[in-house]
């Protein structure tokens, strides 16, 4: 006989469906008995207590310190030893090859429960192997340059192998290292410069696949730089019949640590995660601006050093790889990342270099200005967030150039390089709007009212009339900034103690100019004249402060 259910399990059950009708009300959703509802989220892992990251920390510091401690003994073992004449090297390189081989049994035996130590353990056996390996050909020349060179690629294999089967960066980045160094470490009197380009290639583009496969930015650093390293030194000792091979070669390594990150992160967006796991303390875009812009720099460098290129031929190669990245932030455009707001920034500056390659004196001091403000209005917008330092960076170039004007020759009153420096300073006010915060925009606007001085200066000074010009401009400037201040202040507007400051200091400059410099160097008649007019022109200006009657209100345009 079938059992009648316990009423007060009906009745909670009823009450659960009574609230879940009203919560379903409240939102607006159809009420559905019966419907399966969704698995709630995983509760997040709690985090360790500080006590265990203590730990943690401790194990990997201690491990390598007793490594590096364990190191220092062997080295000190096999000196002492060599100076009692107690082993010969055949033993030492047998001992060095059994240090290496216990530590990486250990290493691997211990890489399930203790990964840390594990790693510790595998990138002391990697070390000791390459020492050995070293020792063994450099130091006592026990087997040729064949077998040494050949042990210790086959140590690199190992390496990236087992970073890659233990996702371990640091082995990686430990075996990359320790292959680019192996043809410096076998170091012969001919230097070989097509096998050592073809070698560095093939490390290259193993730890290459080994990024693109895991992300690991330390691995990109390490073989970026390593590789141009070992590519610098082929390109230095290259012949004229083999510096195709060293340019292919450099070029090959741009491919792999200059661009690769940026295709990687837009082909595989769903592992561009990985990028994240290294280096957390540097920004990631950051880290990819200056991997951009550094190897692209330092390759074409060392092609232009190898072939002796011209500044037309160097710029052209610049403004090649700036459409390359300019293409990277286009992309990054329908497909936002980390990449994409790398590669804009990355582009600017390349074409920046390629603008001082390619201009000069005038038409570089104009074409670098309006690349500025244009990188400054496009740093002010999301997608191309970035290239604002990059406008901001050249803009300080020119500030800096224009200052140091002063101490050169004379030129010619208004040539084409003043109308150029006076379009520099025109269009760092424009430039000025696009700034984020007020401070930034306060102090673009105070750099061009300086730099203004310094341009007024630099051209009236080239005048017949000398440093009493350069007073007269500047008074000039001042009086007009003040007119207008006042002008302004009649209408309501906001700045104008600001502009009345500004005029303020062009009228002060031009004053104490005028009693500490002129009153050596100018002609008695210009100086009375220069005098008279100022004290007038002072005495005029002041009238036009005139108080606003009580209740008065400014005169707002419509």
């Amino acid at each position: 006989m079938r059992q009648r259910a316990d009423p007060s399990l009906d009745e909670r059950v009823a009450r659960l469906e009574r609230m879940v009708a009203e919560i379903h009300a409240h939102l607006g959703l159809p009420a559905e008995r019966g419907a399966v509802r969704a698995p709630s989220p995983p509760a997040p892992e709690p985090r360790l207590p500080r006590a265990e990251r203590w730990a943690h920390l401790s194990e990997q510091w201690l491990g390598r310190v007793g490594l590096g401690l364990l190191f220092l003994g062997l080295v000190y073992l096999f000196n002492y030893s060599i100076e009692q004449g107690w082993i010969t090297p055949v033993v030492r390189v047998a001992v060095g090859l059994a240090i290496g081989s216990a530590l990486l049994v250990f290493g691997l035996r211990t890489r399930r429960g203790r990964g840390s130590y594990s790693q510790l353990l595998l990138a002391g056996a990697i070390a000791a192997y390459y020492v050995t390996g070293f020792a063994a050909y450099q130091l006592y020349a026990l087997v040729s340059h064949g077998l040494a060179f050949l042990f210790l690629t086959l140590v690199m294999v190992l390496a990236l192998v087992l970073a890659r089967r233990q996702d371990r960066p640091s082995l990686a980045s430990l075996g990359a290292l320790g292959g680019l160094v192996t043809p410096l470490l076998l170091h012969r009197q001919s230097a070989a410069v097509v096998d050592l380009a073809a070698y560095a290639v093939l490390v290259i583009g193993w730890a290459g696949v080994l990024f693109w496969l895991r992300g690991w930015l330390s691995l990109l650093w390490t073989y970026a730089v390593g590789g141009l390293a070992t590519l610098g030194i082929a390109a230095s000792h290259a012949a004229v019949g083999q510096r195709w091979v060293v340019a292919a070669a450099l070029g090959f390594c741009w491919a792999l640590s200059g661009a690769l990150p940026f295709v990687r992160e837009h082909v595989r967006p769903h592992t561009a995660r990985g990028l994240r796991r290294s280096w957390r303390v540097v920004p990631l875009p950051f880290q990819l601006r200056i991997l951009g812009v550094g190897v692209t720099t330092a390759a074409l460098y060392l092609v232009i050093d190898m072939w002796s290129l011209s500044d037309d031929a160097s710029g052209a190669l610049f403004l090649v790889l700036a459409l390359a990245y300019g293409v990277f932030a286009w992309l990054g455009t329908r497909k936002p990342s980390p990449a994409a707001r790398a590669a804009a920034p990355v582009a600017a500056a390349l074409c920046a270099a390629a603008a001082f390659l390619l201009l000069h004196r005038a038409g570089m001091v104009a074409g670098v200005s309006i690349l500025a403000a244009l990188f400054v209005f496009a740093g002010s917008r999301a997608r191309f967030a970035g290239t604002e330092w990059v406008g901001h960076t050249l803009y300080a170039i020119l500030a800096v150039a224009l200052v140091a004007a002063i101490g050169q020759p004379p030129r010619s009153a208004l040539d084409p390089l003043g109308w150029a420096q006076f379009l520099q300073i025109v269009l760092l006010v424009v430039a000025s709007r696009y700034v984020a915060p007020p401070a930034a925009r306060w102090a673009y606007r105070l750099a061009a009212h300086a730099l203004f001085l310094v341009w007024l200066a630099l051209e009236a000074g080239a005048l017949a009339l000398g440093t009493g010009a350069v007073t007269l401009a500047w008074g000039l400037y001042g009086a007009v900034l003040l007119v207008a201040a006042l002008q302004w202040r009649r209408r309501g507007a906001t700045f104008t103690l600001a502009l009345q400051l500004v005029a303020f200091s062009a009228l002060a400059l031009a004053v104490l100019k005028l009693l500490f410099v002129d009153l050596s160097r100018v002609a008695m008649l210009w100086r009375i004249l220069l005098f008279l007019g100022f004290g007038g022109a002072f005495l005029g200006l002041s009238s036009l402060f005139k108080p606003r009657a009580r209740g008065e209100e400014p005169d707002v345009a419509n």
